[in-house]
């Protein structure tokens, strides 16, 4: 499978540092949020996004699949629970944004669970299939409708630790 470079490692961290001022601009460094990191994909984003923030975030997970091979099933597998949310500011990670089913049913159910403020980042956004209206609030890489692997990223569990992100066609 050929793997085609769309995004280098510098470009990811100068982006996920852009990304960090805006989102502490948002919540500051004083009151506590909630980081909620998507499982599997989001871990090296939140990694990287996490260690450039304040220490008034404190990192949970959640581990949520919608795909099968390069396909969203249109269901979400709910493999955990969310954490107690009620009253508190949550920053929900995600690695991609493409149809908006994972990041709209998160952040319906956490403001459902009374969560003060719901703001939701994603590494990369794509653009041409999102069937929920859902955007992220911070976005770092945005990119077309390609099936993206590394830097968490993944086809059927593979490619995640390459430290670039690119795409295979399919």
């Amino acid at each position: 499978m050929d793997i085609h470079p769309l995004y280098t490692e510098e470009e990811i961290q100068n982006a996920t540092k852009r990304v960090a001022r805006e989102i502490e601009a948002r919540f500051g460094a004083e009151e506590p949020v909630v980081a909620l990191c998507l499982l599997n994909g989001a871990v090296w984003y939140a990694a990287d996004l996490l260690r450039l923030l304040p220490c008034n975030f404190e990192l949970q997970t959640l581990r949520i699949s919608s795909y099968e091979g390069t396909d969203s099933t249109g269901k979400l597998k709910w493999h955990s629970a969310l954490p107690e949310c009620s009253g508190k500011n949550v920053l929900v990670i995600d690695d991609v944004l493409d149809t908006g089913l994972t990041m709209k049913e998160v952040c319906t159910a956490l403001r459902a669970m009374g969560a003060k403020d719901v703001a939701s980042t994603v590494a990369v956004t794509k653009s041409g299939r999102r069937e929920h209206d859902c955007e992220a609030d911070f976005c770092a890489l945005h990119c077309d409708n390609l099936f993206l692997v590394g830097y968490g990223l993944d086809f059927n569990g593979k490619y995640r630790n390459l430290p670039y992100i690119g795409y295979i066609e399919s």
